[in-house]
């Protein structure tokens, strides 16, 4: 952690990075009066043209869904040439640093985040949505080791209104 955090907006300070992305970075946020804290996804559009596309479907997508095992949107600032998202954050990391190298995990542990992720991915697929970059490094854990997925930059709609489409690169 930072020794001197840097305020964002008022009672709102950046305490750290949380990882780096394709598009930005995310950064801790902790409120200086009620503790709270939210993740932050920065993304700079005058580095990544191509991102403010990617930013505008992940957001409407990422604010129809409410799952315990998603990361939920709180919602976003632009200014200038940066986009703000704000996360729920996952105190607990990702899955990918849970398992051990050349060894995986428990049965029992894998067993348990396993039924958190099918439960998340069958709600996603009720909404016609499919992630498209499940992997652990998206795979966020809370401080009571629940599952919650995150990145929803990839995401796309396949089925709306009952009509179904074939996915192919976007």
């Amino acid at each position: 952690m930072m020794d001197n955090p840097k305020e964002f907006v008022e009672d709102w300070n950046i305490i750290q990075t949380l990882g780096e992305g394709a598009y930005g970075e995310v950064k801790l946020l902790v409120h200086s009066v009620t503790s709270q804290a939210v993740a932050m996804k920065i993304v700079d559009l005058k580095k990544h043209r191509d991102a403010a596309d990617c930013v505008k479907r992940e957001e409407r997508l990422h604010r129809l869904l409410v799952h315990p095992n998603i990361i939920r949107l709180f919602g976003k600032r632009e200014e200038s040439d940066k986009v703000y998202i704000f996360l729920e954050y996952a105190a607990g990391g990702e899955l990918f640093n849970k398992i051990e190298p050349d060894i995986g995990m428990s049965c029992k542990e894998a067993q348990s985040y396993m039924i958190q992720l099918m439960a998340a991915v069958d709600y996603l697929h009720l909404k016609g949505i499919a992630h498209r970059d499940i992997k652990p490094e998206n795979i966020l854990l809370d401080e009571n080791g629940v599952v919650k997925i995150s990145d929803f930059g990839m995401a796309t709609v396949f089925r709306l209104r009952g009509k179904q489409r074939k996915l192919e690169k976007k």
